[in-house]
């Protein structure tokens, strides 16, 4: 029986036998990094049981018109799905889950489906009860190859491991039972019942990503002609991270020589010291087992830095450590935090930076894999150094596209930096917390929250379970003293400014100060501010993200050169980008209304490095910013005012910006938006922490797990209207489309797929259709990567030319 026909115009053929046996060898080796290889061995044996029929063999090999019109109707995955679950359901206890979740994993390994519809009608009984060819299929597949993996022992042994899962999610229970009967007494039993199903329901996506991935690359490898028994792995983690540990020693001992510490003022001196006392306390704290931590340094005192050297050194303490991987919330601090991690371990080969979805595919249960060619190209996080954007790790978690989910297990034994993680939405708090609680518990995923304005999370409704010591730094309050080196002013909040009257204002400051950056909300408003100034024959600079990274940089570059030669005034107009992550100092900042967490993160964008005895923020109201249809910038404005108002009366000394007050804020945002914190889904009128938990529930209860997986993954979107990335002519940007168009070799594609990135984009999907004529394939050979085709679409000063802007983010 057929598994797969090559493509390379040879026609070899892969048998089902020889398919299952390298799927089986990859599942067990990926499933022995969170202690599952028998039990995902048992997922792999039985994935592709349904295409030992003639029928499948007859569609491989049928010409490409006939299987286009076949295309769906030669299904093969639940039958794999229906040999286990007959065979074993009526079990009791956990192994009756593990059935329903090894036979859900194999019937969903081509696309997510629901166990329960929003009808409650039952689709995966329904599934398991429409095979076709249901025992030619276990026939043959029993005389081809079954027996030799004696399957009865196989399943006993995946019951112990998954006995061995079972009791690691009932240690997150046990936590989580007295905070939710202390905090919801008469709600408690529901909630945490709850809690199990959504953990289960993160277990069996960590079951479809190892299979997934295990498929995808072998069906890769018998494609590339590539033997997936005897491969060498590209990446030798324990290696790497000892040389990185060795190159980032001596990029510290070079930086440090290179600060005349005869030159700094007072304050100079002890912010620097101070951000080397840090790092060395969080070195130290890399003897302690995988947990969930707090890392809240404040800002400007080289949290970046920090948490890489204890990650590395954590490597070195935990040699099972897969890979270290970065995320921030903002593309613009991914690509600042990617550069850092470069300078600072000096191989470039060992990082991936990963942004923007430069492949546009769409989703599909059916398979075609002489169709399908995204998956040559697709960026799985093999990669020991991985930094990316929260967007990007939470579709890890729960998008329903399959080349997110594939990523999932990758997390596993990886230290899990998590960077201003107080800039998460909202509505992702509740998902977000049980997710982070299931991979330290059962993946032994290591995760940081770092941060300067440290959120709540313990008090959310779904809380958090931070290890002990939760911080790994002593006394934070007195390192945000230390740090302190900005004056905060409020009185523009009382009056609002037109843009006219800021542009006057930040005019006459020039005679004041040599350089002063405005932050405001929206892309429009930098765009009209900058225009004004200019105007005004003002040295001013444009920064938002209608930029490409390599042109982002670019422009940071001049403005840290114009700044640190101190000849010229210059004013810089940017939307949030420019917040965290930055390494640059302006003596002068204006901040349109926004969080308090955001004012956090501006003001260590002033006087970073303490050059002055004060640097000043001026706090305003910006008529016409056009951010009133941004629901949580406004319910964070509204908290952020009540928590300045608090202070103004209370009198304190203290700085706005110290622990306590960001505290209050956070309890004030958490309250004010408790109904938002579950995903929720309203034209459904549920959330994602039900589906993902009881589901839609079935008229007559056959299964314990009745899930809507892709109804949460499909609305599991961070950003509401999904982007992709097109790569744009800027610098080596014109080259890489050119190259891209000009090979075939999927290998090499990869590879300058993964430098796009900085030369990329992003672009509303919703748009795309808006977009022709500006936007369109690279090539007929790879029709779902996308290029700015119109002359003069990317500007030097705007990027996105003015005509295109309003579609792009």
């Amino acid at each position: 029986m057929i598994a797969h026909i090559s493509d390379d115009g040879v026609h070899r053929k892969e048998s089902v036998a020889e398919h299952t046996q390298k799927t089986v060898f990859l599942c067990s080796e990926k499933g022995k990094e969170c202690g599952i290889p028998q039990l995902m061995s048992l997922c792999g044996l039985l994935h592709d049981m349904g295409k030992n029929k003639q029928s499948f063999s007859d569609y491989l090999q049928a010409d490409e018109n006939v299987r286009w019109r076949l295309k769906g109707t030669v299904k093969h995955a639940s039958t794999g799905a229906k040999y286990v679950y007959d065979m074993h359901h009526a079990a009791y206890g956990s192994r009756k889950y593990m059935v329903e979740m090894i036979s859900y994993a194999i019937a969903a390994h081509h696309g997510l489906f629901d166990c329960v519809d929003i009808e409650h009608s039952d689709l995966f009984s329904k599934k398991l009860s429409q095979v076709d060819a249901y025992e030619e299929a276990c026939r043959n597949a029993e005389r081809d190859y079954l027996e030799e993996y004696e399957f009865d022992k196989l399943f006993e042994e995946a019951s112990d491991e998954f006995q061995l899962v079972w009791n690691k999610i009932g240690k997150v229970w046990f936590k989580l039972k007295p905070l939710l009967k202390a905090k919801f007494p008469e709600d408690a039993r529901e909630m945490l019942l709850d809690c199990k199903l959504f953990l289960l329901a993160c277990f069996q996506r960590l079951m479809l990503s190892i299979l997934i991935d295990s498929d995808w690359e072998s069906t890769s490898d018998f494609m590339r002609n590539v033997d997936t028994l005897y491969k060498q792995s590209e990446f030798a983690g324990k290696e790497i991270f000892g040389q990185a540990g060795e190159n980032f020693a001596e990029y510290m001992r070079k930086k440090k020589e290179s600060v005349d510490g005869s030159k700094l003022t007072e304050k100079e001196k002890n912010i620097f010291d101070g951000r080397n006392a840090l790092q060395e306390e969080c070195i130290r704290f890399a003897k302690h087992p995988a947990g969930i931590y707090c890392l809240p340094i404040p800002t400007g005192g080289g949290k970046t830095l920090s948490s890489l050297a204890y990650a590395l050194e954590y490597c070195q303490r935990h040699p099972e450590t897969e890979r270290i991987i970065y995320v921030s919330p903002f593309i613009s601090l991914t690509e600042q935090n990617a550069q850092v991690f470069r300078d600072a371990i000096g191989n470039d080969e060992w990082i991936l930076e990963h942004h923007s979805a430069v492949i546009r595919s769409e989703e599909t249960e059916h398979e075609d894999y002489r169709r399908n060619q995204s998956l040559k190209y697709d960026i799985n996080w093999e990669e020991p150094f991985i930094c990316t954007t929260f967007v990007q790790f939470m579709n890890t978690l729960f998008s329903d596209k399959k080349e997110s989910i594939r990523r999932m297990h990758r997390l596993s034994n990886a230290v899990v930096i998590i960077d201003e993680v107080q800039a998460m939405p909202l509505k992702c708090v509740n998902t977000f917390n049980y997710m982070i609680n299931f991979l330290n518990a059962v993946c032994n995923t290591n995760v940081i929250l770092c941060t300067a304005t440290q959120p709540t999370l313990e008090e959310a409704e779904c809380p958090i379970c931070y290890s002990e010591p939760e911080y790994m730094i002593k006394n934070r309050s007195n390192w945000f003293d230390k740090f302190e080196r900005v004056k905060i002013c409020t009185a523009g909040m009382e009056r609002a400014h037109t843009f006219e009257s800021l542009q006057d204002e930040i005019v006459r400051q020039t005679a004041e100060y040599q350089s002063i950056l405005v932050v405001l909300n929206t892309k429009s408003a930098v765009r009209k501010l900058y225009d004004m100034l200019k105007a005004q024959n003002i040295n001013v600079e444009y920064l938002t993200t209608n930029l490409c990274a390599e042109h982002r940089s670019d422009k940071i570059a001049s403005i840290k050169k114009t700044l640190a030669k101190k000849q010229e005034h210059i004013v810089v107009v940017s939307t949030n980008l420019i917040e965290a992550g930055v390494d640059i100092s302006f003596e002068c900042v204006y901040r349109s209304m926004a969080g308090l967490d955001s004012l956090a993160q501006t003001a260590g964008r002033c006087n970073r490095n303490g050059e002055l005895e004060w640097g000043m923020i001026y706090l305003i109201a910006l008529e016409g910013e056009n951010s009133g249809n941004m629901e949580e910038l406004q319910r964070n404005i509204g908290a952020a005012e009540n928590v300045i108002c608090l202070y103004n009366r209370s009198g304190e000394p203290d700085s706005i910006l110290m622990p306590r007050w960001m505290d209050e804020y956070y309890k004030t945002v958490y309250s004010d938006g408790a109904d938002k914190m579950n995903f929720p889904i309203e034209a459904l009128d549920t959330n994602v922490v039900e589906l993902l938990s009881k589901g839609f529930m079935p008229k007559e209860i056959k299964n314990l797990m009745n899930q809507a997986y892709q109804t949460a993954g499909r609305a599991y979107r961070v950003i509401d209207d999904e982007s992709f990335g097109v790569i744009v002519p800027y610098k080596e940007g014109g080259e890489l489309i050119t190259a891209i168009q000009e090979t075939s070799d999927a290998a090499k594609i990869k590879t300058l797929i993964r430098k796009a990135q900085r030369y990329t984009v992003n672009v509303r999907g919703s748009q795309l259709k808006k977009l022709e004529g500006f936007v369109q394939p690279i090539s007929d050979n790879v029709p779902n990567i996308y290029m700015a085709s119109a002359p003069g679409a990317y500007n030097s000063d705007y990027g996105i030319a003015p005509e295109w802007e309003i579609l792009i983010f």
